[in-house]
């Protein structure tokens, strides 16, 4: 009876993640970068850390993931400059000392280069490990000897303490209002277990509150206050955190350790109260009957959290670092999106290259991150004056240019470039994105144009910092539109009429190119004092197009005129 509930279950799944738009388009993609466990650096050469976290986000880019977890607090030590902490001995192999860059903001500027997230991943509550305690002054345990405890050999902060709290998040503040990072990602966000000794917090901080609540409390002060001085500081800030994968025992998921009862965890309260924005619970098991209390069902838990998101979101973190686990991960990812996760992250990246054979039929196409609309709902304007050419390889250039600020101020933050062998360009279908690029990149080439003889069409959005994306006019021209009845390229400058014609909002103007020559092309009213410069510069040979926006112009006849190499076109259209 259990195997025919079981294979009804995999039926279910493979037709449901088959009816998920077939692949979709907003996920989270996320991997934790583990500092502590050695993913990165594996040395202390400057130019070998930064070489191999280049190929590290290089990597993550071509396998689709558009989130980082990028370890910045190990413990109680730091990867970027702070006054309160020591450098992390990770990079240099002595606590304290200055690597002589600074690792955090190197990976902020090469993550958004590639039009990815970057959270920083801060261990909250571990400050140190088991092994020989630090002997740097600035360390926690020797500057407030007395906020910390020792539990099974490491060494924890006692969140019940005012003061080592208001520390913790002065350090967290100091990292927000330097960095321009995505996210906050906070791990270890709890006790470490119900024999902790804090009985002198409890007993000069409680006022009368059970002690269990009165931990739990601890933890929620904590979160609440970061919580409201991140927003207030740079309100687009993700504010995170994974919890323990078991929030309280359920059917599937019976266990005597859990993150409320027995770590004092109550992450759901978090999102319940609106102050987080993502929770990632640590779903660090496989798929089936619990066979003891050290296996829970994976999709037991999937769908008991993915009941409790509270308009927020939640994505599945999964434990590749489990051979049990790695073995399946293609069908994890097929569980989160069953039960309507928000996305996953992989714990941890240095088993990431056992799981990307799998992760390569889940992560086919790229995905944009889910906007999160209590933060901001205000899409960007979409780019102006994209135009596509080809090159003397036949590579597509897609090319345009920054638009106007939105309605809240805000310009894109990153662009969303789209090509499909069909027109018009559906941007709802995830096998249609090509790629994201930061707002600093306004081209893109497309090599795969030059060994590929299919037709195809373009077009780009513009994406704000909160994932936002610009309404477009679903259109875009092929490359060689009408221009394609010529073989090879005329002897002098050829203007095509533009499409659609009449039109009152955007229109296509191509024109060919023998040779490269210096470019000029404008559209101005027959009638009004209206005109508009599209293009001024050298151009190579070959097709060019170009989009303009009319809607500025009064109704009636309109010219386009191209200058270029001594040779002037007009061609007239009307504007409805």
């Amino acid at each position: 009876m259990r195997d025919n509930i079981k294979n009804i279950f995999y039926l279910a799944l493979f037709f449901s993640s088959l009816s998920y738009s077939q692949f979709p388009k907003h996920e989270v993609r996320a991997v934790w970068l583990s500092v502590a466990s050695g993913d990165w650096p594996t040395s202390y050469n400057v130019e070998e850390q930064q070489s191999s976290l280049i190929e590290i986000l290089d990597k993550l880019k071509r396998n689709n993931f558009n989130t980082i977890f990028f370890q910045v607090r190990p413990r109680g030590n730091t990867l970027y400059r702070s006054e309160i902490e020591p450098w992390a001995q990770q990079l240099t192999g002595v606590l304290g000392k200055d690597p002589g860059w600074d690792p955090l903001q190197f990976a902020i500027d090469e993550t958004h280069k590639r039009g990815m997230e970057l959270h920083a991943w801060f261990n909250v509550a571990k400050v140190w490990g088991a092994d020989s305690p630090p002997q740097h002054p600035r360390h926690l345990i020797n500057a407030h000897r007395n906020w910390v405890r020792q539990v099974d050999g490491e060494w924890w902060i006692d969140m019940g303490n005012p003061d080592a709290r208001v520390y913790t998040e002065e350090l967290v503040m100091e990292l927000v209002t330097k960095y321009d990072v995505d996210g906050i990602h906070f791990d270890f966000i709890r006790y470490p277990n119900s024999s902790f000794d804090d009985w002198i917090s409890f007993s000069k901080w409680s006022d009368g509150m059970e002690r269990n609540e009165w931990r739990r409390n601890n933890i929620t002060i904590f979160v609440r206050n970061c919580y409201t001085q991140i927003r207030t500081v740079k309100p687009w800030i993700r504010v995170g955190s994974a919890p323990i994968g078991i929030y309280q025992s359920i059917n599937g998921a019976q266990s005597v350790f859990s993150g409320y009862e027995t770590v004092f965890q109550d992450a759901r309260r978090w999102l319940r109260e609106g102050v987080h924005d993502y929770l990632v619970p640590q779903l660090y098991w496989s798929i089936g009957e619990q066979q003891n209390p050290n296996d829970p069902d994976f999709i037991a838990l999937c769908y008991d959290w993915a009941r409790e998101q509270y308009d927020r979101q939640v994505y599945a973190g999964i434990g590749i670092y489990r051979d049990n686990v790695i073995n399946e991960t293609e069908k994890q990812v097929l569980a989160t999106r069953n039960a309507m996760m928000k996305g996953q992250s992989f714990f941890r990246y240095g088993q990431l290259p056992e799981a990307e054979s799998q992760l390569r039929s889940v992560y086919r196409y790229p995905a944009l991150i889910p906007p999160m609309k209590w933060k901001d709902s205000i899409p960007p304007l979409p780019p102006e004056h994209i135009v596509i050419e080809r090159n003397e390889r036949q590579e597509v250039i897609v090319q345009w240019s920054e638009p106007n600020v939105a309605s809240d101020g805000e310009k894109p933050f990153r662009y969303a470039v789209y090509r499909s062998t069909t027109e018009p360009v559906d941007i709802r279908k995830a096998e249609h994105l090509v790629t994201v690029v930061s707002s600093s990149e306004t081209k893109f080439i497309d090599s795969k144009a030059s060994v590929n003889s299919k037709r195809y069409y373009y077009t780009v959005t513009s994406l704000d910092r909160n994932w936002n994306e610009s309404v477009n006019e679903p259109m875009t021209r092929d490359v060689t539109m009408e221009l394609s009845r010529y073989s090879r390229y005329p002897s002098v400058p050829v203007l095509a009429q533009n499409v659609p014609n009449p039109t009152n909002g955007r229109t296509f103007i191509s024109f060919i190119l023998p040779k490269q020559m210096t470019v000029e092309l404008k559209i101005r009213h027959t009638t009004e004092p209206q005109e508009r410069l599209l293009m001024k510069g050298v151009k190579n040979s070959g097709v060019h197009i170009v989009a303009a926006d009319v809607q500025p112009f009064s109704p009636g006849m309109l010219e386009y005129q191209l200058t270029a190499g001594g040779v002037v076109i007009t061609k007239v259209f009307e504007k409805k």
